[in-house]
């Protein structure tokens, strides 16, 4: 093994080498009011330009005649009924989709995610709404064949008599005779 050694070390503060080309803090403070002074005539041409664009506007929509004007208000109210009709032809695609799905045994809230997704084109979402059917008509079917199954009886297993007891008295019965015990 090493031998351990006591080493004494002493404090020394080292000073950062001096950096003739940096800038000192007047210089900055000075190109930083530079720079202000910079984005503030920025700000005001913009804001300069912008009311030039809508005193032109104003401008041009004043010049435009009745009937330019009767024009560009029938062309927006023309958009706006294609947007709406668009919109209606959707919504009656997602409740056809939703109509079809709730009648194959998709719940509500399936039925409306599985349309939506069909309108949008999302077949991942579909295949998913398809897989939750599936296993809610699983579990549905074995819920009702547990439900149909007969219960198990408490008494004693039948045996060869008891069965041939059960056969000789449903003979008797459809014959009109009395059954034997």
């Amino acid at each position: 093994m090493a031998d351990n050694t006591n080493l004494e070390t002493t404090n020394t503060t080292q000073e950062a080498p001096k950096n003739e080309s940096a800038p000192s803090v007047e210089d900055l403070a000075r190109q930083v009011k530079e720079l202000q002074a910079q984005l503030a005539k920025q700000k005001k041409a913009t804001d300069n330009a912008s009311s030039d664009a809508a005193d032109w506007k104003k401008k041009f929509n004043a010049t435009l005649t009745e009937a330019q004007q009767a024009e560009a208000a029938r062309a927006e109210a023309e958009k706006a009924l294609r947007e709406e009709n668009e919109a209606l032809k959707r919504d009656k695609v997602i409740g056809a989709y939703s109509n079809r799905a709730l009648s194959l045994g998709y719940d509500a809230d399936l039925a409306a995610q599985t349309a939506e997704a069909m309108a949008n084109g999302d077949m991942d979402t579909v295949f998913a709404g398809i897989g939750k059917l599936i296993e809610s008509v699983k579990t549905k079917t074995v819920t009702e064949n547990l439900a149909k199954q007969a219960s198990l009886s408490v008494g004693t297993p039948p045996t060869t008599n008891t069965v041939q007891m059960d056969e000789e008295n449903q003979i008797r019965k459809w014959m009109g005779l009395p059954t034997k015990k």
